[in-house]
């Protein structure tokens, strides 16, 4: 867990004892305890009722005012992710509860019924077996990709209503709210602000050669997948909340997305289409990225060498773009 990040806090076990009693019925909490890798949530393992069941539950952030327009809303998205891969044969976690009412507590929190299982960024692996598990995680994102959508954005948006029929206009729509945040928090200068956009703005063409919204994951790593304990075989692929219905090659621009192992478990399944111009909207996908984290680390988690790292990859991308 990381206390430091703005974005993070506990909860007491009688506010935890509450929500179980008003969403679950139960009762009696016999523990819970923090789990590690809260940065923007405040994640519990919960062992609750009579029969000593498990959960897990995460409470959204807090100081809301400082995550990005696309994070509003991510545990509706998660849970529709969820109900997805469930239908294509993507392990998952089971969702008992996922409120967003902030009435029962003044953040969004989801309970997930507890998997017996290990991270794989902490599992003891050998090289084989972390190989073979990246070809699966390939396999699972290609089954994932297969499932399209009508309009492109971040899932959180869609499922707020706001959408879009060109993938330029979702992409802009990010750049511009992450980029003015980050001005806005000191982060970034209005001249290093409308050199980024600028890239963007003269590129609709370009991005609007993508024609059909595929679901990405965009966030899978080794420390989203969640392997048996006992087999070692991936039991749930999480964190798919920050979903996105875009080009197929946003998800590879990812910085967590460089493993050859993962695209040979990939196009094992589903060889992924190169679409003409596709290096270029590669560099513009990698400044997203790098933008969006420049401002996780300036403004939700309190991270300067992030924050650093990030922002001069974007603008060093910015200037190689302009070239």
């Amino acid at each position: 867990m990381n206390k430091q990040s703005s974005l993070f806090r506990e909860i007491s076990i009688e506010t935890i004892r509450n929500i179980f009693v008003n969403t679950l019925q139960e009762e009696i909490i016999w523990d819970a305890s923090l789990l590690d890798g809260g940065m923007f949530n405040t994640t519990y393992l919960v062992e609750y009722s009579p029969f000593h069941k498990k959960a897990v539950l995460r409470l959204g952030p807090v100081n809301r005012h400082l995550i990005m327009g696309f994070e509003e809303n991510l545990m509706d998205a998660e849970e529709y992710v969820y109900s997805v891969c469930k239908d294509i044969g993507v392990p998952c976690s089971r969702v008992l509860v996922c409120d967003t009412s902030k009435k029962k507590i003044d953040r969004d929190f989801m309970i997930v019924e507890y998997i017996p299982s290990v991270v794989m960024l902490k599992a003891d692996l050998t090289d084989e077996r972390r190989r073979y598990l990246y070809r699966q995680m390939g396999i699972y994102l290609a089954k994932i990709h297969q499932v399209t959508n009508e309009h492109f954005g971040f899932l959180s948006r869609i499922r707020d209503g706001i959408m879009f029929e060109k993938w330029s206009d979702a992409l802009i729509f990010e750049i511009e709210d992450i980029a003015e945040r980050l001005e806005r928090s000191g982060g970034l200068d209005e001249k290093e602000s409308l050199l980024l956009k600028s890239c963007f703005y003269k590129s609709r063409d370009l991005l609007d050669e993508i024609k059909i919204p595929h679901l990405l994951h965009t966030d899978l790593w080794e420390g989203n997948v969640l392997l048996d304990k006992d087999t070692l075989e991936i039991a749930a692929i999480i964190d798919s909340d920050r979903a996105v219905f875009g080009d197929v090659d946003f998800e590879f621009s990812s910085p967590w997305m460089e493993n050859q192992n993962l695209k040979e478990g990939y196009d094992s399944i589903r060889e992924k289409t190169t679409v003409p111009n596709d290096l270029k909207r590669r560099q513009l996908y990698r400044m997203f990225f790098y933008l969006m984290e420049a401002y996780v680390g300036f403004g939700e988690y309190n991270n300067p060498d992030l924050y650093k790292t990030r922002k001069r990859q974007l603008m060093d991308e910015v200037e190689r773009f302009a070239i």
